[in-house]
C-alpha cells in the first residue's frame, strides 16, 4: 500500500471513525483502524464488535493495499502534523511508514485479514428522515438516558417508528424525555428498537443540524445502519423490553404553571452554587403568581430566590434534582415553560408552550430532602 493524502482530509476521515474503536481492548486489533486503498479513496473503518463507523476520503493511490494500524497514535501523529501539509502512508518490512515534509513515523500493523467486521444489516424496514429533524430529535431526548445501569435496556435510546409519527424516547427511571415528529413512514405496524448510547451519540456527531436533506436508516431485528456522503454506521441494537413510558407521563396534574425559561435557569444555576453534588435537590415552593426556590446543603448553607409566575391554585412544595431540571431547561427552545404538577409525591410534566415540528415532553420525579 502507497498512497498520499492531505492531512485535513485525513483528520476528518479518522475523527469520523475513531469513536467505534474499542478503549479497553479484549482484542489488540480492536485499537486499531483499518485502512483500505483502492482506486482513488481511502476508507477507513473502525469497530469494537457492538458498533462499527466507516468513512473515506481523496486520496492519490500509488498502490493500492489493506492494513491496520494503532487508531490512537495514527490520530494523535496526523493532529499534530502542520495544517496544511501532504501525508504520505506507505507499508514497508511489516511497518506503516507515515511521512509529512521532514518528519517519519514508523507504526506496527496488524494484518487487515485478521480485523473483524459487522455483517451488512439485512433491511426489514427502511426509514426516511430530514437529517436536521433526526439529530434534533435525538439531541432533545438522548441527555435523559441511563449509564451502565444493571437494567440495560436503559442505556440507549428507544426509537419508534408508526406510519404516520416517528418518536424518541429515552430514561434512566429518574426522569424521561420524549421527542416526536409527524412523519410518513412505509411501514405497516409500529416498530420499537433500543438503540444503544454509544451509537447515539455517534449519530449527533456525524449529523448536521443545518442540513434538512433526507438520510435513510436500515433496520433489521438485531441491526441498524445509517449511511451518510462518506460515511457509513452501524450497530448492534439492545435487546431487551423498553418500559411503558405512556404510563409515566401524567395525564391529570391539575397545577399549571407558566414560568420564564431562562429565568429559572438562572435561579437554578445559582443555587447549584452551593450545591455541587449532581445528585442535590432543591424545594419548589409554589403560591399564586410566586415561585420560591431554596437549596440547602450538607454544611446549612442556604439559598433562597423568589420569581413571577402564571399560576393560581393550592400553595404546594415540591423538590427536585437540580441538574436534572437544568438538564431540561437546556433542551427547551420555547422562551416560556409549562409545568403541570399535582402532590408533592407525583412527577412533573414540563413541556414548552408552543410547539414547532418537533413535540416535547419531560418527565422528572420528585425528591425527598
Amino acid at each position: 500500500m502507497q498512497l498520499t493524502v492531505s492531512r485535513p482530509d485525513l483528520l476528518d476521515a479518522i475523527n469520523r471513525v475513531i469513536g467505534g474503536v474499542e478503549k479497553r481492548q479484549t482484542m489488540p486489533i480492536l485499537g486499531n483502524l483499518l485502512l483500505e486503498a483502492d482506486g482513488d479513496r481511502l476508507k477507513l473503518t473502525g469497530t469494537d464488535l457492538e458498533i462499527q463507523l466507516e468513512s473515506e476520503c481523496p486520496a492519490d493511490i500509488g498502490q493500492p493495499g489493506r492494513t491496520t494500524v494503532n487508531a490512537r497514535k495514527l490520530h494523535d501523529i496526523i493532529r499534530a502534523i502542520p495544517a496544511e501539509s501532504q501525508i504520505g502512508i506507505r507499508q514497508e518490512d511489516g511497518f506503516v511508514i507515515v511521512q509529512a515534509g521532514h518528519s517519519v513515523f514508523r507504526l506496527g500493523c496488524l494484518p487487515a485479514d485478521e480485523y473483524p467486521r459487522m455483517e451488512a444489516t439485512t433491511e426489514e424496514y427502511r426509514l426516511v428522515l430530514g437529517q436536521d429533524r433526526l439529530r434534533a430529535m435525538l439531541e432533545k431526548t438522548q441527555f435523559s438516558m441511563a449509564q451502565q445501569d444493571v437494567r440495560y435496556f436503559l442505556n440507549g435510546l428507544l426509537f419508534e417508528v408508526s406510519p404516520e409519527r416517528i418518536r424518541c424516547v429515552a430514561t434512566d427511571g429518574h426522569r424521561l424525555a420524549l421527542a416526536e415528529t409527524d412523519s410518513q413512514q412505509a411501514i405497516a405496524e409500529t416498530l420499537r428498537i433500543i438503540v444503544p448510547r454509544k451509537m447515539v451519540m455517534e449519530l449527533m456527531r456525524a449529523l448536521d443540524r443545518d442540513d434538512d436533506s433526507p438520510v435513510e436508516l436500515l433496520v433489521s431485528t438485531q441491526q441498524i445502519e445509517l449511511k451518510l456522503a462518506q460515511q457509513r454506521m452501524v450497530s448492534k441494537l439492545i435487546d431487551g423490553r423498553f418500559p411503558d413510558y405512556e404510563r409515566v407521563i401524567p395525564k391529570t396534574n391539575s397545577k399549571q404553571v407558566h414560568v420564564d425559561r431562562e429565568t429559572l435557569k438562572q435561579v437554578l444555576q445559582r443555587a447549584s452554587v452551593l450545591n455541587t453534588d449532581r445528585f442535590a435537590g432543591a424545594h419548589y415552593q409554589l403560591q399564586s403568581d410566586r415561585l420560591a426556590i431554596e437549596a440547602i446543603n450538607s454544611d446549612q448553607e442556604s439559598s433562597r430566590e423568589e420569581i413571577p409566575v402564571h399560576y393560581q391554585g393550592d400553595d404546594l412544595k415540591i423538590a427536585f434534582n437540580i441538574s436534572y431540571m437544568l438538564a431540561i431547561l437546556s433542551h427547551v427552545d420555547d422562551m416560556q415553560v409549562r409545568m403541570d404538577f399535582e402532590t408533592p409525591e407525583s412527577s412533573a410534566l414540563i413541556l414548552p408552550t408552543d410547539e414547532d415540528a418537533i413535540r416535547t415532553r419531560y418527565v422528572l420525579m420528585p425528591m425527598k430532602i
